[in-house]
C-alpha cells in the first residue's frame, strides 16, 4: 500500500491545531467572557484537527474546506475578543505543513510618546524573538509542540505590550 506525503501533512496540521487549542485552554483569565472566548477558540481548533484527520489516505485535496472554515471561525473569535490576547492569524501556524506562506508578525504599535524608549526596545526584542522562532526550522519541525508554545508566548507578550501602549497613548498628556 502506498500513501501520499499529503496525509502526513494533514496529521501535522491536526497536531498543530490541537497544540494551539491546548494553549487557548490553558490561558489564564479571571474574566468569564474571555474564558468563554478562549474555550470557543479551542473548540474550533479541535474541530479543525478532526477535519484534517478525516482526510482519507491518498487524497489530494490541498486544504479541506471544513477545516479552513473552523480555523477562520477561531480567528474571528480572536479578532472579536482582543482581550484574549490571541493572534488573529493563529490559523497560519496550523497550516504551515500545507501551505507555503510567510508566518505572521504583529502590527507596529506606534506609541504616541516617542520619548518612551522602553516601549520601542521591548517591541524590538519581541519582534526579534518572533523572527528567530520563525526562522528556527529545526525546532519548528522536530519539536513542533514546544515551538508553538514559545511562539504563542511571544504573541502574548506582544499583546500585553500593545495594551500598555494603548493605555499610554490614551493619557491626556499624550493626546495631540
Amino acid at each position: 500500500m502506498t500513501t501520499t506525503p499529503f496525509v502526513d501533512q494533514y496529521r501535522q496540521a491536526a497536531q498543530r491545531a490541537r497544540v494551539v487549542a491546548e494553549i487557548a485552554r490553558n490561558r489564564h483569565t479571571a474574566d468569564g467572557t474571555i474564558r468563554a472566548a478562549l474555550l470557543a477558540i479551542a473548540e474550533r481548533l479541535d474541530a479543525a484537527a478532526r477535519e484534517f484527520e478525516a482526510v482519507p489516505p491518498g487524497a489530494y485535496e490541498e486544504l479541506p474546506t471544513e477545516a479552513c472554515e473552523e480555523l477562520f471561525m477561531a480567528e474571528q473569535i480572536a479578532v472579536d475578543h482582543p482581550a484574549a490576547r490571541f493572534p488573529a492569524e493563529l490559523g497560519e501556524y496550523v497550516l504551515v505543513p500545507l501551505v507555503d506562506r510567510e508566518l505572521p508578525f504583529p502590527a507596529r504599535l506606534n506609541p504616541v510618546n516617542p520619548e518612551f524608549a522602553d516601549f520601542a526596545q521591548r517591541e524590538t526584542d519581541l519582534a526579534r524573538a518572533l523572527h528567530l522562532l520563525h526562522d528556527d526550522n529545526d525546532h519548528q519541525w522536530e519539536r513542533t509542540d514546544d515551538w508553538l508554545r514559545e511562539v504563542f508566548k511571544v504573541w502574548l507578550k506582544h499583546a500585553r505590550l500593545a495594551d500598555e501602549v494603548r493605555v499610554d497613548n490614551g493619557r491626556p498628556d499624550n493626546q495631540r
